[in-house]
């Protein structure tokens, strides 16, 4: 019974020894065989799908009739050696160095995967029907969204027939995107071709996006170019992915600039699909899409107290010293050009990640909820010139349509304002369900202080009559829900929004309800049928500078004179316009 542990014990040394001499004679045996150690330098590791697979360099065909033939003796080591390399060499000059495959997107990559291309396309074809109230034809919108006609962007009141049918290529969009030298340096550019449903001229192309990312430092991604804004949550999203034709008007007039959603500047925020916490902090030149501060200038008299602005006659007696007739094309100076703008956006996802898009398409099986805020600041807007006829102005005229277009009309004719601009969002999305909303504030701050004056009884003199009262501060909010009735295919969504362009007066309110439903037919965003109805309320009430009296007069006051052509008030007739619109769009993103 003692001898047991010896036994043992000596039955294991003898496996261990055993085991040894075994593993030691075939790393010999592979060492010394030829074909072996040919075999095992004769290929690569590759990635593949995020895994690394080892791939021969040599087609297994030629290679297994070479080692044949030395195990015969046909040849020897040094000729098996030199046609494995010349192989091994031609092989490599005459692959072909790219490959080309469609998934979502025609895709163009470098073997090496050093360059990558994906181009897409994506069209919105789409018909609308109107009907709109008598107040649409007099006295239409003079005051959130006129028109700027000619040189001196004259104002005109956005005024309609009552009802409307009409085809509309809305978006058309060619698209590229991808990376260069390694994944961790991407672009993205983006060309647009469309018109807006109001435009007065025909669409052309115009470069929307033009961005470089680097991704190498995933606590500080930096990208740079021309691209939307991180701000507002509505406005991150891509139209691709809306639960409605358009967006409300209350998230358009709350960009970060307030003149469009997209800018020229420099990004750097932390990677957002790694972090449940995510920061973007942006600096801008704060004057929308391919336009530059430089660019901007305001208008002045070309003889000091003299009125200008008109291409003959005097808006206001003139004393003895100034001519007779003056224009002020030309007559101006590049000011504020040393202001930009300054963004920031914090975003904290709270359960999962909802992302930006709107609706719940993916069906979540788990909550998705997140939160966010921000803030930015945009210094430095001229809105008008210091002309001596305010309904005429030569000044940023780019600046003034771009704020006609966004809604903020009634911030023209009060000079240079800084807007500083703020919001609160959140998201959820669960089983097919979402619900998002959002608030805005925006502040707005004149550099000169006081009321405007509308009237003097000649150049020089002192103000004889002022705007009734000041501009005031402007907020909105608006909250939109939807449902999958069918899990991924068919949505039923609905919104509303609220806006006050205009604290300090009333009867300005713009409120608006969208109804929406949404079918995918397979279960993406890429191809959808929409069907939009929309009811607008929106007040003409309030004070705007050079469309409401008082305006500028020819002669006194009151009198017959008072306001000739071209200067009767555009809110001569009050009233609430209502519209309602029906948009049936069919999107196709290839």
């Amino acid at each position: 019974m003692n001898r047991w542990p010896q036994l043992i014990g000596a039955a294991q040394t003898k496996a261990w020894l055993i085991g040894m001499f075994i593993l030691t004679a075939v790393a010999v045996g592979r060492l010394a065989d030829p074909l072996d150690a040919l075999a095992v330098d004769s290929g690569r590791l590759i990635e593949k799908d995020g895994q690394y697979v080892f791939v021969e360099s040599q087609d297994p065909s030629l290679q297994l009739l070479m080692d044949r033939a030395f195990e015969k003796g046909i040849i020897t080591k040094d000729e098996y050696e030199q046609a494995l390399k010349e192989s091994e060499a031609h092989r490599y000059q005459t692959q072909i160095p790219f490959k080309l495959w469609y998934d979502r997107g025609f895709n163009i990559s470098t073997n090496d995967n050093a360059f990558f291309l994906k181009i897409r396309g994506r069209a919105m074809f789409r018909e609308t029907t109107r009907f709109r109230n008598d107040a649409w034809r007099n006295p239409g919108d003079a005051k959130n969204f006129p028109e700027l006609l000619g040189v001196f962007g004259d104002y005109r009141a956005n005024r309609s027939t009552n009802d409307a049918s009409y085809f509309n290529l809305r978006r058309a969009r060619l698209l590229f995107s991808g990376h260069v030298f390694n994944p961790d340096f991407k672009y993205f550019v983006q060309m647009g071709f469309e018109s807006a449903e109001n435009a007065q001229t025909p669409g052309a192309a115009n470069l929307l996006d033009f961005y470089v990312t680097s991704t190498h430092f995933s606590l500080f991604n930096v990208q740079v170019g021309q691209y939307k804004v991180y701000f507002n949550r509505s406005q991150i999203n891509n139209t691709a992915s809306m639960q409605f034709a358009e967006r409300a008007p209350v998230q358009d007039a709350f960009t970060a600039s307030g003149l469009n959603r997209r800018d020229i500047g420099i990004t750097i925020m932390n990677d957002d699909e790694l972090y449940p916490v995510n920061y973007y902090l942006g600096i801008f030149n704060g004057s929308g899409p391919l336009f530059t501060r430089y660019g901007a200038y305001e208008s002045e008299q070309p003889t000091a107290n003299c009125p200008g602005g008109q291409t003959s006659g005097n808006p206001v007696p003139s004393p003895a010293s100034c001519p007779t007739s003056q224009r002020n094309l030309n007559a101006n100076l590049r000011t504020q050009i040393n202001q930009l703008m300054y963004t920031a956006r914090f975003n904290w996802n709270v359960m999962g990640r909802p992302g930006y898009g709107e609706g719940d398409l993916a069906y979540s099986e788990t909550p998705q909820w997140a939160m966010g805020g921000n803030i930015a600041y945009n210094p430095g807007i001229n809105t008008s010139s210091n002309n001596a006829f305010i309904g005429i102005d030569l000044a940023n005229l780019n600046w003034r349509r771009s704020l006609a277009t966004f809604g903020n009309g009634r911030q023209l004719g009060w000079g240079i304002v800084d807007y500083t601009t703020w919001g609160l969002d959140t998201i959820f999305k669960y089983r097919g369900f979402s619900i998002q909303g959002e608030y805005y504030f925006k502040n707005i701050t004149r550099h000169e202080k006081g009321l405007p004056c509308m009237q003097r009884v000649s150049a020089g003199a002192a103000c004889t009559t002022y705007a009734p009262s000041l501009m005031g501060n402007a907020s909105g909010f608006y909250v939109q829900s939807g449902y999958y009735l069918i899990p991924r295919y068919l949505e039923f969504a609905a919104r509303y929004s609220y806006w006050d362009p205009d604290s300090s007066v009333g009867g300005d309110l713009i409120k608006q309800v969208d109804a929406s439903v949404n079918y995918f037919p397979f279960g993406v965003y890429d191809y959808q049928v929409m069907l939009t109805y929309s009811n607008q309320a929106m007040g003409t009430g309030g004070y705007a500078i050079g469309r409401s009296a008082p305006l500028p007069a020819v002669g006194p006051l009151n009198s017959a004179s008072s306001y000739p052509s071209g200067t009767v008030p555009l809110d001569a007739r009050g009233g609430t316009l209502i519209d309602n619109t029906i948009r049936l769009q069919l999107q196709i993103f290839f």
